[in-house]
């Protein structure tokens, strides 16, 4: 071999070990690079898991209170119910009593 076949010869080693390094190099910084990654995307589902949550409970109230205010809404219908039927009846009464004055002003002239 001559020379210049020899110093090919260790430049074309030189340069495919520096490849080879290069590319040891690089999966080894891709690695890094997807556990900080990972550790990114783990942080940011932790975050919105607790804003789901937060959410979730803040819907749960949301649905309680309006359940309540619906039962609210049951119980002063079921009283002005009552409240008309005991008019009615008052009407009634006092139609009984005196039929010809409905709105009461007729039997207190006549009482004067």
């Amino acid at each position: 071999m001559t020379t210049g076949q020899i110093v090919a010869i260790v430049i074309l080693v030189v340069l495919v070990v520096a490849a080879v390094a290069a590319v040891a190099l690089f999966r080894r910084r891709s690695t890094a690079q997807r556990q900080i990654d990972a550790t990114r995307y783990r942080d940011e589902a932790a975050s919105r898991m607790a804003s789901a949550d937060r959410l979730a409970a803040e819907a749960a109230e949301r649905a309680e209170r309006a359940r309540r205010e619906q039962e609210q809404a049951e119980e002063l219908a079921e009283m002005a119910h009552r409240d008309r039927e005991l008019a009615e009846k008052r009407a009634a009464q006092a139609e009984k009593l005196d039929p010809t004055s409905p709105d009461g002003v007729e039997a207190e002239r006549r009482t004067s």
